[in-house]
């Protein structure tokens, strides 16, 4: 969960190393496993496409919004050319009224304590490990604990 958090050149070198510490018996269950991760997305889908180390967006959040407003407003699974339009219509008023928001001084949306907590526990990560003072498996289990969600 957390190797796209990863420096790109680390990425494969630390799936490697984490395979090769399982146990005999961890690493033959998840053998298929294994394998079409390495397939999928270090020979199919390369490391580059999807390490987000570094960046302030790692999420396709607003992508999944403006799908959901999209399939709230057109309203039907096939639409025809007219709700297309008018969805387009007003996607544009819409765009209009935030661009004359933040001209007029209207910054971002603030961002909730949790995630700053988050992105102030990966900077310090970053850190530490740029500093030499943890190695990389060290790093990966930071990161993993950071990002894991709790159980309900």
């Amino acid at each position: 969960m957390a190797l796209p958090l990863l420096p790109e050149p680390v990425i494969e070198y630390t799936y490697d190393e984490l395979a090769s510490n399982l146990s005999t018996t961890m690493s033959t269950v998840m053998n298929d496993l294994l394998i079409y991760f390495q397939e999928q997305w270090f020979v199919k889908v390369s490391t580059s496409q999807w390490c987000v180390h570094g960046f302030a967006m790692r999420t396709n959040n607003n992508a999944e919004v403006f799908h959901g407003r999209f399939n709230r407003r057109v309203q039907v699974t096939h639409s025809n050319i007219w709700s297309f339009i008018k969805f387009l219509q007003g996607e544009e008023c819409r765009f209009h009224h935030i661009y004359t928001q933040f001209t007029a001084g209207l910054g971002a949306r603030t961002k909730q304590v949790k995630t700053i907590s988050i992105q102030r526990r990966i900077d310090n990560l970053d850190k530490r490990y740029y500093d030499d003072l943890i190695h990389v498996m060290e790093y990966l289990d930071g990161l993993s604990f950071t990002v894991a969600k709790r159980k309900k």
